[in-house]
């Protein structure tokens, strides 16, 4: 007995048990670390997943949503002041009014979202108490100025454009809303790109641990599958055994496992892209578009609004909206995911603003040339403008539904492996304790 032993395991150099031990410890504790670590990961990762996608996306883009509406309401101020009472132009003095009190309601519901999470965010407070105090001081301005407006801005007086208190009133208002680094849209920018970062924060830790995961769970299956043929190779040659069908199906499941590890690893991944909000072609940033469009229409109707009050000669305010309007132009057409729809509105908006900034003085009266061009910017260029805003309120709308289809897609093919690990270490770990019975039972 003792020689036929000795023949059997003359090629495990040494042929003991400890030496057989060994061959099962090994791959067992590279199933356990495997399943361990996934068991400790995937949990935070669909976590994760769930807490961007329903705290701090849409805190994002209500940021960015905000700077839209302020943006939106200042353009629909100037409109109402440029309209008065007159008739025959692109758009009613009610009308207007009407897109102002919008603009506030929503400016109101975005501030309200963005107060639910603010204390996270550093200076978030104190930028927060800031705007809701600048707001409540630029409403005062406005309404005042739209209160004498109507009073005193009939039609006949259109053409001459409102009364200069009213013009000053709302350029106190537009100070407010307008100012470098303490308005309120600099505050507001302020907001939204500290959201943006908080919300960046955990998508990159996210999509370091899945990379994290690829690699250390990729080389413990990879060497689990190495080991168990390279024994069942020895066995083989030992026991005379053609095939362990034990260990042999431990293989097969291992790679089946990691085949399927990576797809979900890889679905997870395309989640956590879609959550990424810093990119060109993110909601958060087409918002931001948006609201670039909406300053851009802004800053043409306050232009035309100093060219009324400045008697038809230009002045430093004409050329400061010039500037607004050139430099949000080429802000958004660096956007390299605008749709070609998108483009094509944006190009024949810029277009009528060309126009409009080249109209001169005619032979009648300066009142006359600015009632042209009160009717022009409320006319043609909002119609261009409108275009523009409408299409690319579809894209937004687009992709925020491409956005919520991959966050739920990501959180649900992770539900499976909160699970699968724990099953995956148990039934291997029995697997290869199994085959490798026999082996030791015949030593015995």
């Amino acid at each position: 007995m003792p020689g036929i032993i000795g023949e059997r395991f003359g090629n495990l150099k040494p042929g003991t048990p400890g030496r057989l031990l060994t061959w099962i410890a090994v791959p067992v504790l590279a199933v356990l670390a495997c399943g361990l670590l996934l068991a400790a990961s995937v949990g935070g990762l669909r976590g994760t997943l769930g807490v961007v996608g329903a705290q701090e996306e849409p805190e994002v883009v209500a940021a960015s949503r905000l700077t839209y509406d302020l943006d939106s309401m200042d353009g629909h101020v100037a409109d109402v002041l440029l309209l008065g009472g007159a008739a025959g132009l692109g758009e009613s003095q009610t009308g207007a009014y009407r897109n102002f009190e919008k603009d506030r309601s929503d400016a109101d519901i975005q501030l309200e979202l963005l107060g639910s999470g603010i204390d996270t965010i550093p200076d978030g407070p104190s930028t927060f108490v800031s705007i809701e105090d600048q707001l409540a001081q630029y409403t005062q301005y406005v309404s005042y100025a739209l209160y004498v407006d109507l009073e005193t801005h009939n039609t006949t007086a259109a053409a001459g454009g409102p009364p200069a208190g009213v013009v000053q009133a709302y350029e106190h208002a537009s100070t407010l809303m307008n100012q470098d680094t303490t308005g309120i849209l600099a505050q507001a920018q302020f907001l939204y790109n500290a959201e943006q970062l908080a919300e960046s924060a955990p998508v990159n830790g996210g999509l370091d641990t899945i990379w994290h995961l690829q690699l250390a769970c990729g080389l413990l299956i990879a060497f689990i599958v190495l080991r168990l043929v390279v024994a069942q190779r020895r066995l083989s040659r030992a026991f005379r055994r053609t095939v362990n069908p034990l260990l042999a199906l431990t293989t097969v499941t291992s790679l089946i496992f990691g085949v399927l590890l990576f797809t979900a690893l890889a679905g997870a991944k395309t989640a956590y892209d879609a959550q990424n909000l810093t990119g060109p072609g993110s909601v958060s940033t087409l918002w931001q578009a948006r609201a670039t469009a909406a300053n851009m229409h802004a800053a043409e109707s306050r232009w035309v609004l100093q060219a009324e009050s400045g008697g038809g000669r230009p002045t430093a305010a004409m050329s400061t909206e010039q500037d607004a309007f050139t430099s949000g132009a080429k802000w958004i057409k660096a956007i390299p995911q605008l749709p070609a729809n998108a483009s094509g509105e944006l190009n024949s908006y810029l277009a009528t603003e060309r126009t409009l900034t080249s109209m001169v003085p005619g032979p009648g009266t300066v009142g006359a040339w600015t009632r042209a061009l009160a009717a022009y910017d409320t006319g043609d260029s909002a119609t261009a403008y409108a275009a523009f805003d409408t299409d690319l309120a579809k894209v937004i709308d687009t992709d925020q539904q491409a956005f919520s289809s991959a966050t739920a897609k990501g959180e649900n093919g992770l539900v499976a492996w909160l699970w699968l690990p724990w099953f995956w270490m148990a039934a291997t770990i029995a697997l290869i304790a199994l085959g490798f019975a026999p082996r030791l039972r015949e030593y015995r």
